[in-house]
């Protein structure tokens, strides 16, 4: 599936395409996109920028191949956008990504999901620079705690966060969020355990070393005379014991 539009001024334009390498009925459509793509960069990238450049104010790039150079552009011609989607779009580095930051103030909407060149400096620099950010979608991305702190510091006026996917970030930084934005969380469920999965911890200031001596001692003086077989036995069955009952909080050594 491919499309693109350019309404009247061009205030809204769309290339994308989703699912071009699943027929080859769509691989030939994207030929044809990529061909407008061509014709597209050229007017960005050329040295007389047209009227409507001035207009834009929405531009989604998806699922497309596209370079630093073409992005850039765009950026520095255009500095009305105020949605931009790339979502799943490729061949370009974080450097364009950071010039949102510098290049499109206005921007309320942008969306990055799974685009793989994203950093943690990509986002913060964004939250930074662009004060009316009020959706924000980075589901699938290589960001961290940092990119969130960043969000949480800077992004006052934002009203969605789409984090699915993004593997990075703990459920501890999320808390810091203002509760008020909308959050599309990470997926957690395949956590192993947690902190609160474990046993309490027990102070080894309630238990007097001279147990450990004392039974460590007995252990042998009644094993001097064993076989290995049998003292290995006896070490395994008190060890069984003694790690039994720290769990179980009923610590005595008179039963080792």
């Amino acid at each position: 599936m491919y499309n693109f539009s350019a309404p009247i001024l061009w205030r809204r334009v769309e290339f994308f395409n989703k699912d071009y390498q699943q027929s080859r009925r769509a691989l030939n459509m994207s030929r044809v996109l990529t061909r407008r793509l061509i014709n597209f960069e050229r007017v960005m990238r050329g040295k007389i920028k047209p009227l409507y450049c001035s207009k834009m104010a929405y531009l989604r790039l998806e699922g497309l191949k596209i370079s630093d150079t073409f992005i850039s552009a765009i950026l520095y011609s255009c500095p009305n956008i105020r949605f931009l989607i790339l979502n799943k779009s490729k061949g370009f580095s974080n450097i364009p990504i950071i010039e949102i930051a510098r290049f499109s103030l206005k921007l309320q909407h942008l969306s990055l999901n799974s685009c793989t060149c994203l950093t943690n400096r990509c986002i913060t620099e964004i939250a930074r620079f662009c004060p009316k950010l009020r959706h924000l979608e980075l589901s699938d991305c290589s960001i961290g705690n940092k990119a969130v702190e960043g969000i949480a510091r800077n992004c006052t006026s934002l009203e969605y966060l789409g984090l699915k996917g993004c593997k990075g970030i703990s459920k501890e930084v999320l808390k810091n969020l203002n509760p008020k934005i909308k959050i599309e969380y990470p997926d957690y469920s395949n956590d192993e355990f947690s902190d609160s999965d474990l046993p309490p911890l027990i102070s080894i200031d309630t238990l007097d070393e001279t147990y450990f001596i004392s039974a460590f001692g007995d252990y042998i003086r009644i094993t001097s005379a064993s076989t290995d077989s049998e003292r290995n036995n006896i070490f395994n069955s008190r060890a069984s014991a003694l790690v039994h009952s720290l769990i179980l909080g009923n610590f005595s050594w008179q039963g080792l």
